[in-house]
Parts: C-alpha cells; sequence; structure tokens
C-alpha cells in the first residue's frame, strides 16, 4: 500500500487528529486517490492512467475534497452566533442588528436550560437529546407551554431558510440543525379585539382636549387613533407621506426600513387625513417632540388620564381606528385591512370579530 500523506490543515475549525491523508492506487489501468478523514474514506477518480499526472493530481483532489469536507466540521455555537450577527442576507427583508441579537439572546437562555456552554461546545450540541431520546428543542415546548413556544420562535430565527442557505454557502454542516428547522411551533392565536364604548369614549374626550395643550400628544392621538398607525410608524411619518391618487382618495406611504426600500400604501379616514395635513407640510416629521413623548409619556397619558389598561396603550387605538373603520362602513373587513396594512383579509377579520350590524330586509 503507498505511504499516506498528510495534508496541511487550513481551518481553524479542524483539530489535528481530523486532517485528512490519502493515498494514490491504479485499479482497471486508472488511477484514484484514496482520501481517510478522520473515521471515513473517501475514493476519487483522478481520471488518468499517467502515474506522473496521477501524482499531480492526488494532492489537488486531496484538497478540493478538504474544501469541501469544511461542511462537516462543526464551529463553536459562539462562532455561529458571530457569524450570525455580523452578517448580511443578498435579500433584502431580514432583522436589524438589535432583533438578531435578541434572537441570539433567546436561543443562549433555551441553551443554558440543557446546560449546554455556547463558548465551548460546537453546534453538534442543537442535535442533543434528553434522556428519554426527545430532542431539547422538543422537550423545551413540552415544558414551557405558549411561553415556550414564543421562545422557540425567536430563537429559531437563526434557522431560517434563507440563514441555512448561507451557513452551507460559509462551509457549516447544518444537518445538526434538523429538529429544529422541522419542529412545528403554532402561532399563537390571534385575540380579537373588543372595543368598549365608555372606554372609547373617555379616550376620545381627554385625548381632544390636547389639540390645545399638548399639539405634539394630539398628534399621536391622530395617527393612532384617526389613522390606526403603529408607535413606530407614528415617529417615521411625514407630512410628504400624505397623498391623494387619482381618484382622489387620502392616503399615507408607510416606509420601513427593515424592507430595503420598499413601502406600503394605505388608505386613510378623510377627515383625520386632512386634520393632520393641516398642522405642516413639506418633508418634515409630523411629530417634532423625541422619541419619548410617543414610547413613555403618550402611553402614560392614556393609562393614567384615559384609563387605558392594555399592555400596549398606543397599540389599542390603533385596534381602535380599525373598529371604527370596520363599523362605519357596513363591517367590511377589506377596506379595514387596506387602513390597517395587515397582510390578508383573513387577518383582519380574525380581529374584528365583533357583531356586524345587520340591515332589515324590509
Amino acid at each position: 500500500m503507498a505511504e499516506k500523506k498528510p495534508l496541511l490543515n487550513p481551518s481553524t475549525f479542524l483539530k489535528e487528529k481530523d486532517t485528512p491523508q490519502y493515498r494514490v492506487f491504479s485499479r482497471d489501468g486508472f488511477f484514484y486517490v484514496e482520501l481517510y478523514f478522520g473515521t471515513d474514506r473517501i475514493r476519487k477518480s483522478l481520471n488518468t492512467n499517467n502515474i506522473t499526472e496521477a501524482q499531480r493530481l492526488a494532492p489537488i483532489a486531496a484538497a478540493e475534497e478538504l474544501d469541501r469536507r469544511l461542511g462537516h466540521i462543526r464551529p463553536l455555537i459562539s462562532e455561529l452566533f458571530d457569524i450570525y450577527t455580523s452578517n448580511k442576507l443578498v435579500q433584502k427583508k431580514q432583522a436589524n442588528e438589535r432583533t438578531k441579537g435578541n434572537n441570539v439572546n433567546r436561543m443562549k437562555h433555551i441553551l443554558e436550560e440543557y446546560d449546554i456552554d455556547f463558548g465551548a461546545h460546537d453546534i453538534g450540541m442543537f442535535a442533543k437529546k434528553t434522556g428519554n431520546g426527545t430532542p431539547i428543542c422538543e422537550d423545551y415546548l413540552i415544558r414551557y407551554g405558549e411561553k415556550g413556544a414564543n421562545n422557540m420562535r425567536q430563537a429559531r430565527s437563526i434557522f431560517s431558510k434563507g440563514w441555512i442557505s448561507y451557513y452551507k454557502r460559509m462551509g457549516i454542516d447544518t444537518t445538526w440543525f434538523a429538529n429544529w428547522i422541522a419542529l412545528s411551533v403554532e402561532s399563537t392565536g390571534i385575540n380579537p379585539f373588543n372595543a368598549v364604548r365608555t372606554e372609547e369614549d373617555l379616550i376620545v374626550k381627554k385625548c381632544e382636549g390636547l389639540r390645545a395643550l399638548d399639539p405634539e400628544l394630539y398628534k399621536a392621538y391622530a395617527l393612532s387613533y384617526g389613522l390606526g398607525l403603529r408607535s413606530s410608524e407614528i415617529l417615521r411619518a411625514k407630512y410628504s407621506d400624505f397623498f391623494e391618487d387619482y381618484e382622489s382618495n387620502k392616503l399615507i406611504r408607510i416606509h420601513n426600513p427593515k424592507s430595503g426600500g420598499e413601502y406600503q400604501d394605505r388608505v386613510c379616514d378623510p377627515w383625520w387625513w386632512s386634520e393632520i395635513k393641516g398642522f405642516g407640510d413639506g418633508d418634515n416629521f409630523v411629530i417634532k417632540a423625541g422619541k419619548d413623548r410617543i414610547t413613555r409619556d403618550f402611553p402614560r397619558f392614556l393609562r393614567e388620564q384615559c384609563g387605558v389598561t392594555d399592555n400596549r396603550p398606543v397599540h389599542r387605538l390603533r385596534k381602535y381606528a380599525g373598529h371604527r373603520t370596520m363599523r362605519l362602513n357596513g363591517n367590511n373587513a377589506f377596506v379595514a385591512q387596506r387602513v390597517l396594512g395587515h397582510s390578508s383579509v383573513e387577518m383582519t377579520s380574525k380581529v374584528y370579530v365583533g357583531m356586524p350590524s345587520v340591515v332589515a330586509s324590509r
């Protein structure tokens, strides 16, 4: 048998014992190279019957196989996290840096539940199972129920389809993530919105008084209760985003920084559209005040002065905007969907499931 020759190890992921070795041999008049990679043995044809050419091609073929085999090497989990947080996908829509950091922290929390040290253990630990043979990702869902499902959805974002493709291009063996990818995590049910007349009346009464006392909070009220904008959308809204189409419909253009320049045009309640336009024009932001006024002061006002007990009081005003739109437009879910910017009419219908107003047949 020909002497097995060691290859140089160009990968920081490889251990000395994993360094492939090879030998050249002939069969049926043609030469082959046989690689020994750990416990694996791989044979590749050199497509030549010339011994000199075979000796020249053998180390090249072995090096190519080494490069390919890097995909079967397991980086530390912390190295995987670094790859996820410090790189971007080619596709436009993806999590921002803050969200990716939160996803990694959630995954760390889950792994710590199973004594996995992401700074010392490699990605093979993602395939770890409990004593009864249950994959740890499944066990986590069983143990923590709905809370576990929410955590798992966030943590598992690092194994999205786009990122799995990226890891493969980086030469990472993604088979260790199979249980996490295949895991069925049911979406949290959409809670229907129940309007409370006394609450809505108090919100309107108190917030209308802000027009003279605190115009910035009043504009936040107009954008959330009047047009159904989210807090982040309120902060980004500019007067230049308001326009009319060729049919004189009042519209607002919603820009999303995560979408890579894409936007969404939403139809508006004409009265509220004109009310907001009356405060300014040009490319100026509608809200001149700092972020804290919308994320801290306005929610506090809604809780303390309007009696809103919802965990997201500004978002509750958005719900009232959808409810009002439904009520004033013949219980039309399509109109409400276009106002709120929901991805589908079905989603809008699940949120606003109140009893429809039935018109008398005679």
